[in-house]
């Protein structure tokens, strides 16, 4: 536990060091929550407010951009400088180095998500209605998988410039597509299409339930079995791939 401890130190004052990880993983999630939740303030969507309604699409983003933009793209870098390579001639084992990342990230995005419910509750009067144990279950249900994602894509992507174009393709359009920012239903057809095909919508509509009207996995079974199965196969992946060099 002390290595992983040691660890855990060391990736948390590397994320911090980095301004371009701050800014872009940190700030721009709730710097939009905050524009949208501005611009369409005193609106609702169907019978909650809008307010309420934007809570678990920042979340969504916050998850997200965590997992592709800070987390996948860090370990791509750190591989191409040699800091895995050197890391890997120390004791640590590969688990526990990767548990430490996946611990930082989660930590980043619980103290994210924090932040984004004090902004809507605070600047917009939103409300949570459900259950906070289930909003809770369900995002470390999605930290999980999108932190494994992440990972996988970083041993997937040969490069650091590699890793950050594929992060930045799919974080991206989940950020404004996965009903993070309006309701699926208002969408064009085609986007509606798209959105079905990125894990991100499953996750918001799953959170979203739980915190808005105490859905657990009963109510939304096909948001948690998607999920799960991301996770599964993403955990395969990076077992498959991850490499020190």
């Amino acid at each position: 536990m002390s290595a992983i401890a040691g660890q855990l130190r060391a990736e948390l004052v590397l994320v911090l060091r980095d301004k371009g990880v701050v800014t872009f993983a940190l700030f721009f999630p709730v710097l939009t929550v905050v524009f949208f939740g501005y611009l369409n303030r005193g609106g609702t969507v169907g019978d909650v407010s809008y307010a309420s309604f934007l809570i678990a699409g920042g979340v969504g983003m916050v998850v997200s951009s965590a997992a592709f933009e800070n987390l996948g793209v860090t370990l791509a870098r750190q591989r191409d400088e040699g800091i895995l390579k050197r890391l890997g001639g120390t004791p640590i084992q590969p688990w526990k180095l990767v548990g430490a990342k996946v611990l930082t990230a989660a930590g980043l995005i619980l103290a994210q998500t924090l932040v984004m419910i004090a902004v809507n509750v605070v600047l917009f009067r939103a409300q949570i209605t459900g259950s906070l144990w289930w909003g809770f279950v369900t995002l470390l249900l999605g930290v999980l998988s999108f932190a494994t994602m992440g990972l996988a894509l970083a041993g997937l992507c040969r490069t650091t410039d590699v890793a950050m174009a594929a992060a930045r393709a799919l974080s991206l359009p989940m950020q404004f597509l996965c009903g993070t920012l309006f309701p699926l239903e208002t969408m064009p057809p085609v986007l509606r299409h798209i959105a079905q095909m990125l894990p991100l919508t499953y996750f918001v509509n799953a959170f979203r339930g739980a915190v808005l009207f105490g859905g657990g996995p009963a109510e939304y079974a096909r948001d948690w079995l998607v999920l799960l199965g991301c996770l599964a196969i993403a955990f395969v992946v990076v077992i498959k791939t991850f490499r020190w060099e």
